[in-house]
């Protein structure tokens, strides 16, 4: 069987679907990603992959939204609670420069069938193109309801020149367990979560664990690339009040507008997050969908800290704070205590351990598309 995977141009969209793609790579398939601007992380992942938007910036993109949509820009997307509906605006521009060339990878590559991230609309019309049934992997506990739809509406004139209609998803297979679900229905099928974020050489033996706490912070690739990286100063200046170690994994950004850090707190450069958390006690993130499941495989608390403008991981800040496995707040908000509950807080730490347990009885990848497979067939 052929498959096409499809992702929004942003690593947190990527990486949840490597863990499919190589289920369907290892029983035997023939997988094909189609990316752009992360193509070369795609690749690292032993995957191949077209890129479909050369010259694409997520980061222009968002611009160029909030630059035609002024009314978007200073409501919508500063508003609390998301419906993602009325984000049909930003996902469509997102999606417009996929389109063209994923269509064309369709009709060259022929997939039996298209895998795509909840983000990208663009897969559902491959899908449609290649007249096979979909499969959407959601991310975070967003609830899809009438997203697509909402997105087509600002890409029909891409649907009439490819001549294609929106279509369903056959099937969606949800991120969250049950439980982070909370009130929400399911959508689809659950999935254990199985972290990746790239491989690494962890030198000539397994990291020692720290004499003391020590906590990891780290913001997405996006979130500080649109509001700044002095967005994480109030969370530095914090943690410099605090009898812990901190680890500040900001990727490929550069930190020197950060001035000199304090001395308990270092920072790394690329770092696969299943693989920074190792050692680690703690995790200060942006609230991203893939962090908060990789934080609980490692069975650690969290502190979702996004920028304040930052209103999308909305689903995310719900779900950990009901459940009791972190605390939620803003970036500008961290102050010492905050970090230091994160710490110590061994009521967090036993949540945590029972959402392990039941995101680690859920049918593995593997399983999953083996119940794919006899779904295409039937």
């Amino acid at each position: 069987m052929r498959v096409l995977f499809v992702s929004s141009p942003g690593i947190g969209h990527l990486f949840p679907l490597v863990q499919l793609a190589w289920s369907f790579r290892t029983a035997g398939h023939d997988v094909v990603v189609a990316l752009a601007e992360h193509t070369q992380k795609a690749a690292a992942a032993g995957l191949e992959v077209v890129d479909v938007a050369p010259d694409y910036s997520a980061v222009k993109v968002f611009e160029q939204v909030a630059k035609d949509n002024p009314r978007f820009a200073e409501t919508v997307a500063t508003r609390p609670a998301i419906d993602l509906e009325e984000w049909g605006v930003q996902i469509a521009a997102v999606n417009r420069p996929l389109v063209d060339r994923t269509i064309a990878l369709a009709d060259d590559f022929t997939p039996d069938l298209v895998v795509y991230e909840q983000g990208a609309t663009v897969g559902l019309l491959a899908a449609a193109r290649a007249g096979v049934p979909a499969v959407q992997r959601n991310q975070s506990a967003w609830r899809t309801r009438g997203m697509h739809a909402s997105i087509a509406s600002f890409l029909t004139d891409l649907m009439e020149k490819h001549q294609v209609t929106l279509p369903k998803p056959s099937v969606m297979i949800e991120s969250f367990p049950p439980s982070l679900l909370l009130e929400a229905e399911p959508e689809g099928w659950f999935m254990r979560w199985v972290p990746y974020g790239g491989g690494a050489v962890l030198g000539d033996r397994l990291p020692a664990s720290p004499p003391r706490p020590e906590v990891a912070i780290t913001m997405g690739t996006i979130e500080l690339q649109a509001f700044g990286i002095g967005a994480v100063a109030p969370v530095i200046a914090a943690a410099a009040e605090v009898d812990a170690d901190f680890v500040l994994a900001l990727g490929d950004l550069d930190t020197t507008p950060l001035g000199k850090l304090p001395p308990n707190i270092r920072a790394v450069g690329w770092t696969p997050l299943h693989t920074l958390l190792r050692t680690c006690t703690a995790v200060v993130h942006h609230g991203g969908g893939g962090t908060v499941m990789t934080a609980i495989d490692a069975g650690l608390p969290q502190l979702l800290a996004p920028d304040p403008r930052d209103q999308f991981q909305h689903t995310a800040r719900q779900a950990v704070s009901r459940r009791g496995i972190g605390v939620v707040s803003t970036a500008d908000k961290v102050d010492a205590d905050l970090l230091r509950r994160l710490i110590g807080d061994e009521s967090m730490r036993a949540a945590v351990r029972e959402v392990r347990e039941e995101m680690q009885a859920l049918p593995t990848p593997a399983e999953t598309v083996r119940r794919l497979v006899e779904h295409v067939a039937d």
